[in-house]
């Protein structure tokens, strides 16, 4: 990995525990800014790599339909293509565009898929099915 650019998925979520160490650290200290001044400075460079990485990845708007976002980052999470996904669901890729843009429904059979392959928890996909 370069010094300050993040380049996968894996050192995406390496540097967030890194972060959650130090805001742990802050936190028993009684406060952030009771860190020492290299913690807090590599707080700060940690943080800037991952606005940079979420800009990219994760842009805005997030889709209304928090379902939607669960399956992409199910994808990304697996560095799933679409053409795969579609393969791993047993869909089409056609279908699997309408339900990634909200113009289809997920029936009770590609609830079952997203659960058992993307790791979607149930509660989700009854709530935003």
């Amino acid at each position: 990995m370069e010094k300050n650019k993040i380049k996968t998925e894996k050192e995406y979520r390496n540097i967030c525990a890194a972060m959650d160490l130090l805001i742990d650290k802050g936190t028993c200290l009684g406060d952030m800014e009771l860190l020492t001044d290299a913690d807090k400075n590599e707080y700060v460079r940690l943080s800037a790599m991952v606005r940079t990485w979420e800009k990219v990845n994760y842009p805005h708007p997030i889709p209304a339909n928090p379902l939607i976002a669960r399956i992409q980052w199910g994808m990304a999470e697996q560095n799933l293509k679409q053409k795969d996904t579609a393969i791993l669901l047993g869909i089409n890729e056609v279908r699997r565009s309408e339900i990634l843009h909200g113009k289809r429904a997920i029936s009770m059979r590609l609830a079952k898929s997203l659960s058992k392959n993307l790791h979607i928890e149930a509660d989700k996909l009854l709530d935003f099915a």
